[in-house]
């Protein structure tokens, strides 16, 4: 019988190898020769599953953007309004060795990405859905009470997704002047200005 093979398990494997190498020596300096190496395969199997770089990155971007959500999906569990759109914030945060790589992937992809727009579109697609459910969870707790009625939340949410992507770039960078402890008082001073109405943004009625 021939020897059946769980496709899946071997993409999986591929995309391990991914994070890995790029842990070790950043994004640009994979190439599918050594990802063969480090996954096990020959540059022959290795097409069969990736045929280019720009498709392992795609699929290495896409388990980074997962990880983050099954992430905040266990860390929120029944939280709600401002305690969920902290947790979830955190997720995307790279407070440790798990968000750094996944940090590293990121960035590696934005510079590959730059000009494709399909995958421009992975990235707007899963930076759409966060910002939906960051959403969310404001809108309820301005129902609540938690944060000022007044305050505009898109424009809330724009300063918020640029801090996040900003603190990846830094974290990574400019990793002194980065710690968990800094990032963690930005976000919660980026709240306390929401509830406060002192963040820097238009009222909604603005």
């Amino acid at each position: 019988m021939p020897k059946i093979v769980d496709h899946d398990a071997r993409r999986e494997e591929i995309i391990e190898a991914v994070w890995r190498l790029v842990a070790r020596r950043g994004f640009a300096a994979l190439n599918m020769r050594d990802l063969a190496a480090e996954a096990g395969f020959t540059n022959g199997a290795l097409a069969r599953y990736f045929p280019t770089k720009a498709a392992i990155l795609r699929a290495a971007l896409e388990r980074a953007n997962a990880a983050t959500e099954q992430r905040a999906a266990r860390t929120i569990a029944g939280a709600n309004g401002v305690d969920a759109f902290r947790k979830f914030c955190i997720e995307i945060m790279p407070l440790d060795d798990e968000r750094l790589n996944e940090a590293r992937v990121v960035i590696g992809f934005w510079n590959y990405a730059v000009a494709d727009e399909e995958l421009i579109d992975v990235y707007d697609q899963a930076i759409s859905r966060w910002r939906d459910q960051m959403l969310s969870y404001l809108r309820t707790a301005a129902e609540a009470g938690e944060i000022n009625p007044s305050c505009d939340l898109d424009a809330f949410l724009d300063l918020v997704m640029a801090t996040l992507m900003g603190l990846q770039i830094n974290a990574i960078f400019a990793a002194r002047l980065t710690t968990p402890a800094r990032q963690l008082r930005i976000l919660d001073g980026l709240i306390a200005g929401l509830q406060t109405g002192e963040h820097g943004m238009p009222s909604a009625r603005a």
